[in-house]
């Protein structure tokens, strides 16, 4: 099971990653995260994961494993970059958003 794991980890790294990238790169802050919303629906609609959108902004994905089973288990994401002040002078001082 231990060689399965590492063998999908090292087949989805490089995406993983530029997935983290792309979101790192566009910081929306709450409420206004329409970009990483509809981002994250196109990587799910490519996987074919069913998805829900109860508000203006973020989504809910259901996936169910071959066997049926009343259990679950439930996984939550912030989307949402906080903005960011740096203190500094008036040339230094920079108000910026980022994902932490």
């Amino acid at each position: 099971m231990h060689s399965i794991i590492k063998d999908k980890a090292r087949k989805y790294f490089q995406e993983s990653v530029e997935i983290r990238q792309h979101l790192h790169r566009y910081p929306e802050v709450s409420y206004q995260e329409y970009e990483t919303t509809k981002y994250i629906k196109q990587k799910l609609d490519a996987l074919d994961i069913p998805h829900e959108s109860p508000l203006e902004t973020g989504c809910v994905a259901i996936l169910e494993g071959e066997k049926p089973s009343d259990k679950v288990i439930a996984l939550r994401a912030d989307i949402d970059a906080l903005p960011i002040h740096e203190e500094g002078d008036a040339k230094q001082a920079l108000s910026l958003k980022m994902r932490a």
